[in-house]
């Protein structure tokens, strides 16, 4: 019997998040056969917690950390990984690379981060984001393997100094079992958006955050509402308070008063996508965004800013424009919206098709675990 492979995954929260849900999918998706894993998150709790608990033969533990500027737990995450003995230890964004880059070092461990981004702005954050980023590509000689999750984070990575030599892609993956088109779910969903029949639905999912750049999207919607009475827009997702309610504020008059469904967050995110007509991306920075993997594996077509890897999954099935371009963006709607019947099923089956033959999790926790065992001498 080969001996199993020690895996010790350190994350900064388990709260709702692109990052926190593709360790999610990930952690479940590892063969348990040749995989003990510990899952670490600095701070307790977690919408996704329960669900990552659930998973026989993963074990989840939690540091304590308060809040954002609360000291990091760098000896109790010490202590953990001490005790637990990993082979691996796997940083997954941001800070926790580098503490787990000291963990891993410290027990002789070899070291995997994970690059989740690509080309941020780092002057929409905090100046320690951006330090912390300088940080990470003067300590990047430090681990044995760098995972970026898109084509782009990696050459952005490399660019600002980060190891090139070191690093490989393997693309985020989304559970095609569970994203899929269910039908009467999205009728349900409208209905509870009290939108009526014939109105086309465009939508937006995600954090309220200055990075998914949710006022393009409000400039985009104003110039289409302009143009056509039958469509109307939703946001799901939710922010900080004062960000979010600067936004229903732009939106609240003109064209788009009483246009928009501010929907925050969607217990089921299947039926919501399911609802849509199109999707949409208004990002000024990506690395592979899940949520274009999620609606098209629920055959929602996508119009996308060309940022990070966006383009490259939605290939010819739906339409890229450039970023902060609120009329390309509202031309690519009107012109996906006027496709012929067939054309628009057909970009449906393609979309799905495209994230099963690529974009899936089966893909992502293969390749994954390819890495990690040739990592390991296998």
């Amino acid at each position: 019997m080969e001996k199993m492979i020690k895996v010790f995954f350190l994350i900064q929260t388990l709260d709702t998040g692109g990052a926190e849900r593709q360790l999610i999918e990930l952690v479940k998706a590892l063969d348990k056969d040749k995989f003990t894993i510990t899952v670490g998150a600095f701070h307790d709790g977690g919408a996704f917690r329960p669900e990552l608990e659930g998973v026989d033969g993963v074990r989840v533990v939690s540091f304590g950390q308060r809040g954002r500027w609360d000291p990091v737990p760098v000896f109790r995450i010490l202590k953990e990984v001490r005790s637990f003995r990993p082979d691996i230890v796997h940083g997954y964004m941001g800070v926790s690379n580098e503490i787990g880059a000291l963990a891993g070092r410290a027990v002789g461990a070899k070291v995997v981060w994970g690059l989740l981004s690509s080309d941020m702005d780092m002057s929409l954050y905090h100046w320690v984001s951006g330090f912390m980023f300088k940080a990470g590509a003067a300590l990047s000689r430090i681990p044995d393997l760098i995972i970026a999750n898109s084509e782009a984070g990696m050459r952005h990575h490399a660019k600002c100094g980060y190891s090139a030599m070191r690093m490989i892609v393997i693309h985020n993956g989304v559970d095609t079992d569970i994203l899929r088109p269910i039908d009467g779910a999205g009728e349900t969903q409208r209905r509870q958006w009290q939108l009526s029949e014939g109105i086309k639905l465009i939508g937006i999912f995600g954090r309220l955050d200055p990075i998914k750049d949710h006022r393009t999207f409000l400039r985009a919607a104003a110039v289409l509402a302009a143009k056509r009475t039958d469509v109307r827009f939703v946001c799901v997702g939710t922010g900080a308070k004062e960000f979010a309610d600067a936004l229903k504020e732009e939106a609240a008059t003109g064209v788009l008063a009483g246009r928009i469904v501010w929907a925050g967050w969607v217990a089921d995110i299947v039926a919501a996508y399911n609802a849509i007509d199109i999707v949409t991306s208004s990002s000024v920075s990506e690395g592979l965004s899940n949520v274009i993997c999620e609606a098209m594996a629920c055959r929602v077509p996508c119009v996308v800013t060309d940022v990070g890897d966006s383009a490259l999954v939605v290939g010819n099935t739906g339409i890229a424009v450039p970023k902060k371009d609120p009329d390309a963006m509202a031309e690519a709607w009107d012109t996906m919206l006027n496709w012929p019947e067939d054309k628009m099923a057909n970009a449906r089956r393609m979309a799905r098709q495209r994230i099963e033959d690529h974009f899936s999790v089966r893909h992502m926790a293969a390749k994954t675990e390819a890495a990690l065992i040739k990592l390991m001498g296998g």
